[in-house]
């Protein structure tokens, strides 16, 4: 995975979100060929430009034009009527969002951010706990767009106003609660949800390969060197599974979980000895 890892920070460096994002593709065949996804993007942006092109300088216009693509053209499913099946990886891979025309909301929201970026639309990704929001400038003021609930709009005030039916009532709250997600975060949290699922799955050998992919952006996270660690477990690489849960004991030695950590730990060094 190293190969892969490099290349991947190396396109985030560059603000690269579509090549970055596909090339999590990786974690099912380390020979993953990008490329040809990449032409298939390049062609739903050209045709959202054609929808934009009587005023590609009005970001309302170029928003639309963007939301109706994906939907009329590309045949995304609309996101409201889909269940979120958190368990199922294919939903994170953007790739496999242009080809099953169904995905997780991180993934859609990849795709909408790819096509608006070529379309010159200036813009922000907005993450909220379960919900991804575009956010977008006008003359008038921001708007937001729901690219997974078929590019629903949303004012300031919308906004606001579903943030605070989620919290204390009477609470104030402010945008400087979002994060504004770039390159690394989407890609980011498209890692974590896939690491989730394939958790869920009890496919080991696809969650390890996710989460060496998360090592290459967080690589100081000790939480991703405990799961690596039991993961490792699990693939039966003792020696590495020790090293990483003696690690995470040295970075967290108040954590909650410390003494589950030692006592797997401890039991691996006596597997390390008979099997190894």
């Amino acid at each position: 995975m190293e190969p892969i890892k490099s290349e991947l920070l190396a396109l985030l460096r560059r603000d690269d979100l579509l090549r970055a994002a596909l090339l999590v593709g990786s974690v099912q065949d380390a020979n993953f060929d990008i490329e040809r996804y990449v032409e298939r993007v390049l062609e739903i942006a050209a045709r959202a430009w054609q929808r934009a092109r009587q005023a590609p300088d009005d970001p309302v216009l170029v928003a639309r034009s963007v939301s109706e693509t994906l939907a009329v053209d590309v045949g995304l499913a609309r996101g409201e009527r889909v269940k979120h099946i958190i368990d199922d990886p294919e939903r994170h891979y953007l790739h496999r969002l242009l080809e099953r025309r169904v995905g997780s909301p991180v993934a859609v929201a990849i795709l909408f951010a790819c096509v608006a970026k070529h379309l010159k639309l200036k813009f922000q990704v907005i993450a909220l706990p379960s919900q991804y929001l575009v956010r977008i400038d006008d003359a008038v003021g921001p708007f937001y767009v729901d690219p997974f609930d078929d590019g629903k709009v949303f004012s300031e005030e919308d906004v606001q106003r579903k943030l605070r039916s989620s919290m204390q009532r009477g609470k104030l709250l402010s945008t400087s609660i979002y994060e504004v997600a770039g390159a690394k975060q989407l890609v980011g949290r498209q890692l974590t949800q896939l690491k989730q699922s394939y958790l869920l799955k009890n496919k080991a050998l696809e969650a390890l390969r996710t989460v060496e992919l998360l090592t290459a952006i967080y690589p100081n996270s000790p939480e991703l060197t405990r799961d690596r660690g039991i993961l490792y477990c699990e693939m039966e690489y003792f020696t590495h599974a020790v090293r990483d849960l003696k690690n995470y004991l040295k970075a967290r030695p108040d954590a909650s979980d410390v003494q589950e950590v030692k006592k797997l730990a401890s039991m691996l060094k006596d597997c390390q000895e008979i099997v190894n």
